[in-house]
This record gives structure tokens, sequence and C-alpha cells, in this order.
């Protein structure tokens, strides 16, 4: 691995690390996010506690953490390479275990719309519309977004994607069902949290 593969995995890591919901709960409400609703540092949590137009600021910002970086790789490495598809996942991997939050951190959901968008944009066209018509009927966004990892690498097979995108995709599918466990377990006990529904 050169330095410059290295530096890019870094720097994509500590740009996702930045815990946008934190933040912006600090500046518009004066609180810690952590420590109200599900204490997720998501968009799901920020809409909860902090309203639609901070929801939408987290939102939009954490897509972003994942495809600048991921767009940067494209260009210094090239396509969907090794080297470009591990800055993705950095990317992911420090939204979801935060350095600046003792490694806690949301589940990645935005920030994987955001990496795929640049790696895999004719299949999240396909996926993402699925996910959110889901979450429109059921209200259930975790089960949106457990659809949206799963089908994709489902999605990329057929679509004869090559190893290193099966495997990028693979592997966020499980950090993804992982990151959602508990919201698993409520799903399957019917108590999970529905969209519109304060905690």
């Amino acid at each position: 691995m050169t330095t410059q593969i290295l530096l890019m995995i870094i720097a994509a890591y500590l740009l996702g690390s930045i815990p946008t919901a934190y933040v912006v709960g600090r500046w518009k409400a004066g609180l810690d996010i952590t420590k109200h609703g599900s204490g997720n540092v998501g968009g799901t949590n920020a809409l909860r506690v902090l309203g639609a137009g901070p929801a939408v600021l987290v939102a939009v910002t954490d897509v972003c953490k994942a495809l600048l970086p991921t767009l940067a790789a494209t260009r210094l490495f090239g396509g969907n390479t090794w080297p470009t598809l591990a800055v993705a996942l950095a990317a992911i991997i420090g939204h979801n275990y935060s350095l600046y939050l003792g490694l806690r951190g949301g589940k990645g959901i935005a920030t994987t719309i955001g990496a795929c968008s640049v790696l895999f944009p004719q299949q999240i066209v396909l996926v993402l519309p699925l996910a959110v018509l889901v979450v429109v009927f059921t209200r259930y966004v975790s089960l949106g977004s457990i659809l949206l990892v799963v089908t994709l690498p489902v999605v990329l097979y057929r679509n004869q994607a090559s190893l290193p995108e099966l495997c990028f995709a693979v592997v966020v599918a499980l950090l993804g069902l992982w990151r959602h466990r508990q919201n698993i377990s409520r799903l399957i006990s019917g108590t999970e949290n529905r969209l519109g529904r304060r905690k």
C-alpha cells in the first residue's frame, strides 16, 4: 500500500468521523444528541430530536462526508479499484465509529448512499427509491435502510460487478446489518419506533 493510498484512507475516515448530528445539535439546540432519542448521531434521530430542517442538514452533510472522498479517490486511483473502494469504506466506518465520539456513531446509511452515488450510480438509482417506498409505506426507516444495504450486492451481482465491487457491497451490507441489529430485534418483536413518532 502506497503512502498516498494510506493518507487518503485516513483522511476519509477522519472526514467520515465528523459527527454532524452532534455538531448541529450543539449549534441549533445546545444539546448533546447522543443523550436524546435513540442516542444515534444520524439523520433519523436528528429528525426526532431536532426537527426537519436540522435533520435535512445532517443527512445531506453525512452523504457528502462519503461522496467527496470517494469522488477524490476515483480521480486519483481511477474507477472502482481496491484503493477507491477502501477510501469509500473508510468514510462509512468513520461515520459509524467516530474517532471524535469515542468510536460511537451513526448507522452508515447516508454515508453509504454518498459513496455508492459515486461508485454505483446506476444501481443506487434502482435501490434507493425502493428503500424510500418501504419507509413511506411502513414508516420504518430501519427497514428501508436494511433493504438498501442488503439489496445492493444482489443488484451488483446480477449486473456482473467485479470482485472488488462485490466484496465492498457485501462488507457494507454486513456492517449495515450489524449496526441495525437492535432495530432488527425490535422489528421482529413489533416494538420498533415508526417515523413521525417521538421517542
